[in-house]
């Protein structure tokens, strides 16, 4: 692993919404992904990148915290964040993807992908 960054893309009202998806291009894993928030103070935050060489997996999990700017006023809508993780390799891509979302309700997987 080289670099990573993570980057959110949207956020809006919505519902408990969790998923991803895994895009493997060249170098690069790039993870598409919604958590959902249970206010609006809360945005998206990459809690975790890990490659295990022995299983030639990459693991991936992101979580909700509030926003840096949130003061003491939240809606108090659930909310679907968007953001997108780009992790990139220098000697080839891993066999295995897996994504999880905490959304403060405990670690849980959302997708696995091989190339």
């Amino acid at each position: 692993m080289n670099e990573t960054t993570f980057s959110v893309t949207q956020r809006q009202s919505g519902s408990q919404t969790s998923s991803a998806t895994v895009a493997f291009d060249e170098d690069q894993v790039v993870v598409e992904g919604t958590i959902w928030g249970s206010d609006g103070c809360k945005t998206a935050d990459l809690t975790d990148v890990t490659y295990d060489s022995s299983a030639d997996e990459l693991r991936i999990s992101v979580g909700t915290k509030d926003k840096p700017d949130a003061g003491d006023m939240c809606t108090q809508a659930i909310m679907e964040i968007n953001y997108q993780a780009t992790v990139t390799f220098e000697n080839g891509l891993p066999g295995t993807v897996s994504v999880s979302h905490d959304s403060g309700d405990g670690l849980n997987p959302v997708t696995t992908a091989t190339p």
